[in-house]
């Protein structure tokens, strides 16, 4: 109070002017969030829904492509695809000891196939990715592949040569040793 009983009585009234006006300010934009927060849209998204229509329809697709490949794929693929990633898991199985150095091209022949699912009309998400375990009876190799949607379009479209994809992507191979 003794603030107060110095300031004069113009500044009493522009203080208590001051603080009407913050209390008229907090209040409109509490009633905007408020409206913000209990609005429902009158209409839902469509887009999204069709989007997800698709992919729904994509991932059988490329799920049956995939699980009927032939050896020494094995019919356990999954896939997990929204508009903004494509995550392909395929397992392979070589009865030698180890898998032979060239099972990583099996990565281009699972590329080739989403490519082939791709072209009938499915979505091209912002990123690809393959995850290959290859299975020998003693080792066994895991291969993951990161590609940029937009390159692995451009490859389709043949404005992207497979060299150039390949310099663009993320590649990585771990090996495991089974220990008996």
């Amino acid at each position: 109070m003794l603030y107060c009983d110095a300031m004069t009585r113009k500044q009493k009234h522009i203080l208590l002017i001051l603080g009407v006006l913050d209390f008229i300010v907090i209040g409109g934009l509490a009633a905007v969030v408020v409206r913000t927060m209990t609005a429902i849209p009158a209409v839902p998204p469509a887009p999204i829904v069709i989007v997800q229509t698709r992919v729904a329809r994509c991932i059988r697709t490329m799920l049956d492509t995939f699980n009927t490949l032939p050896a020494p794929f094995s019919d356990t693929a999954s896939v997990a695809w929204d508009t903004e990633q494509l995550y392909i898991t395929l397992h392979a199985a070589y009865p030698s000891a180890t898998p032979p150095p060239e099972s990583a091209q099996l990565l281009w022949t699972a590329l080739d196939e989403t490519a082939v699912v791709l072209e009938s009309g499915c979505y091209i998400p912002d990123t690809i990715i393959i995850a290959l375990t290859v299975r020998g009876n003693a080792e066994t190799v895991q291969y993951l592949a990161q590609l940029s949607g937009q390159d692995v379009a451009a490859w389709m479209a043949g404005t992207l040569s497979e060299e150039n994809l390949a310099a663009h992507s993320h590649f990585r191979q771990t090996t495991q040793f089974r220990q008996d």
